[in-house]
């Protein structure tokens, strides 16, 4: 039986309205308590402090809801989680789609999303349908949204039937599908010495704060040096690649079709690095089909919250890399991937959780591994 991390968490006191450092305390002990649980043999270190652990979230959402009393937003994340800003302008949409004049965009909207930075603001409108009423509404609530104290940044429309809320999985290409209202396309997040771009409906961590924490300690964990091919699974638009990928000899990014790698080439191309991209479904397949390194080779694999697919560990243990940084959004996923590693000759070396997610029953965990012989 396997025991999950929320389990965990329960049996050591969380609760969001802890002060901060008792909730370090108890994520702590909590991410302690999970290994001993599922019996992973293995001593995590200090969690990483989030360096914001109030209003950190870049990427919030507000999902439309009409009823007997008109139309207001439901909420799905704690208020205290997200940046005033973002409260602010959602109070301002509100407002102007409880009027009678914006009705028709009101009852065709799904999710009003808010991404970017600490500093810029692109709103998503996603809509079921677009027509010329709705484009008018967007295009006056759009104007509004330009004259607020902080402007917001870029505002575009995501046409989905669907109601789910998603960024770039599965989704529809065709210009018909999205819409520029104004400002620029795609965000960016600055780094060191130079910024990514990545598009406005592609994956990028929500909070901001400790990106840079997240890359110190998968820097430290890999070991990259010029005799070493590094290769970055489920790359994006290439954080990991440009971020910590400059110190070996050559990157390899791989991620499944979408704008996010189109991005991650084009910043190649840009930045000058000698950085390589290629787009497929990440399977035992396609894994199997991928170049061999030349070298010695660190493999670093950031899979969606619901973890790698059948095979894919097997696949990658089979290139026998040197080390292996496995990072994990989805704590309760780490007991069946370290079984998979196990069985395919690979031990943990190191346990290193990071607080990506204050606040919320969440952990983002990185686990280097090394070949048991």
């Amino acid at each position: 039986m396997l025991y999950t991390f929320s389990e965990a968490l329960e049996a050591c006191g969380f609760n969001d309205k802890l002060k901060y450092d008792k909730e370090l305390e108890v994520k702590n002990n909590a991410i302690a308590l999970f290994f001993e649980m599922n019996k992973i043999m293995a001593c995590p270190k200090a969690v990483i402090a989030s360096p914001m652990p109030l209003g950190y979230r870049t990427t919030t959402k507000r999902r439309a809801k009409i009823g007997r009393n008109g139309f207001s937003f439901g909420v799905d994340e704690a208020p205290i989680t997200e940046p005033r800003e973002h409260q602010e302008i959602y109070s301002l949409v509100e407002q102007k789609l409880q009027s009678p004049p914006y009705r028709p965009l009101a009852e065709a909207l799904n999710w009003v999303i808010l991404r970017g930075s600490y500093t810029n603001r692109t709103i998503i409108f996603n809509v079921r349908e677009l027509n010329a009423p709705i484009v008018r509404k967007l295009k006056q609530m759009a104007e509004h949204l330009q004259r607020m104290p902080k402007p917001v940044t870029a505002a575009h429309v995501y046409v989905a039937k669907s109601s789910d809320y998603y960024l770039e999985m599965d989704q529809p290409t065709d210009s018909l599908s999205f819409k520029q209202l104004y400002g620029p396309k795609e965000l960016a997040l600055k780094l060191d010495g130079f910024s990514l771009k990545y598009p406005v409906t592609g994956f990028s961590q929500i909070n901001e704060s400790q990106v840079r924490n997240m890359l110190s300690a998968a820097k430290s964990m890999a070991k990259l040096d010029a005799n070493t091919d590094f290769m970055d699974l489920y790359c994006g638009y290439g954080l990991f690649s440009f971020g910590m990928g400059e110190e070996a000899r050559e990157v390899l990014g791989v991620e499944w079709t979408g704008e996010s790698i189109e991005c991650a080439k084009r910043s190649a191309n840009f930045l000058k690095r000698n950085a390589h991209f290629i787009a497929g479904r990440i399977d035992s397949n396609f894994i199997n089909k991928l170049p061999k390194a030349k070298g010695n080779e660190v493999i670093l694999l950031d899979p969606p919250r619901k973890g790698t697919l059948p095979g894919v560990i097997e696949s990658l243990a089979k290139r026998k890399p040197r080390r292996v940084v496995h990072i994990f959004c989805g704590t309760d996923e780490i007991p069946r991937s370290i079984k998979e590693w196990d069985k395919s000759g690979y031990k943990i070396e190191e346990v290193q959780p990071l607080d990506m997610f204050p606040k919320v029953r969440h952990m983002e965990t990185l686990i280097s591994l090394v070949p048991k012989a």
